[in-house]
């Protein structure tokens, strides 16, 4: 009996240590850690660019093809919140690229210079909405969204151009949510500015559905000049009215992000103009916040294809 108290204590006493000895040990396993070194995206940069035109500060990221060639010229993808998305739309291009699935291009992500997602959410969401909210919950917030396409296309293009080979004629746009709303915006606005225009669960709904206020005068424009565009409009099976993940909309209803924008693909594909090319596509059992990545993906394959 005695040598099983003996026991059971030292048992304790080696689970168990003063406030001193518990420091002494955390100090010994970090100096002990691995120490590693930083993760980087090859063949990329970033660039901080402040704005003449709204003073705030933009983080470019930028990665050219592999083995690009310097005798030519590349589309280039333009990514909004790029802080989300711009590594994994690098990689995933080299390797569709490296299967021949996909042709090479730059991939340009336009994010912010901080690294705490609360910040980017706040930055993004003035950004990326054409008008200030009319949400009681969102009441003074947003409405920077037509500056930021005056970024993109006086200030953060012409930038990433002086810098990399970029082809002017083949220049993708891509968002997500309020992205995909920026992204309708601005193919509604500037049909030319970009020859493909992907709207990742486009965010229709935002302030009565506004956005469409533009889209006759965009039919009127594709018809009458034959822009030669490509538009992919996808969404997530299970993001048709997001329930209570949409804190800043204040009848859920209203959304109908998937009705919304099958609808609009489907007056799209309609216009007369035989050079409008338009792909709808559902990714089945995905949400509003777990569709961008295979959005992403496809995007790859419909804007750069394989050459034959």
């Amino acid at each position: 009996m005695r040598t099983a108290i003996l026991a059971i204590t030292l048992a304790v006493s080696g689970c168990t240590s003063l406030p001193h000895q518990r420091e002494e040990l955390t100090q010994s396993a970090t100096a002990t850690a691995p120490q590693g070194a930083p993760v980087t995206v090859p063949r990329a940069r970033q660039f901080d660019l402040v704005s003449r035109i709204n003073g705030r500060t933009y983080r470019v990221f930028v990665a050219a093809p592999f083995q690009a060639d310097p005798a030519k010229r590349y589309p280039v993808i333009y990514l909004l919140d790029g802080n989300a998305y711009f590594a994994t739309t690098a990689d995933a291009l080299t390797r569709q690229t490296a299967l021949g699935i996909a042709s090479p291009a730059i991939v340009v992500g336009v994010g912010y210079p901080t690294d705490d997602p609360k910040e980017i959410a706040r930055l993004r969401f003035f950004d990326l909405t054409p008008s200030v909210s009319k949400d009681p919950a969102r009441a003074g917030t947003g409405g920077g969204g037509d500056a930021f396409l005056r970024i993109l296309e006086e200030e953060l293009m012409p930038f990433v151009s002086a810098r990399y080979p970029a082809d002017a004629a083949q220049r993708v746009l891509w968002g997500q949510s309020v992205g995909g709303l920026t992204v309708l915006r601005s193919m509604f606005r500037k049909p030319g500015l970009f020859s493909t225009y992907i709207l990742s669960s486009p965010s229709i709904w935002y302030n009565e559905r506004e956005v469409l206020g533009d889209e006759a005068s965009f039919s009127r424009s594709v018809t009458s000049q034959s822009p030669r565009l490509k538009i992919l409009v996808t969404s997530a099976g299970d993001e048709q009215y997001r329930g209570p993940d949409l804190k800043y909309l204040a009848d859920a209803n209203l959304s109908r992000m998937v009705d919304n924008a099958t609808e609009l693909a489907e007056r799209l594909a309609r216009l007369p103009s035989g050079n409008v090319t338009v792909e709808r596509i559902i990714f089945p059992g995905e949400l509003h916040g777990t569709v961008p990545q295979a959005s992403l993906s496809r995007t790859l394959r419909f804007a750069f294809p394989a050459k034959e």
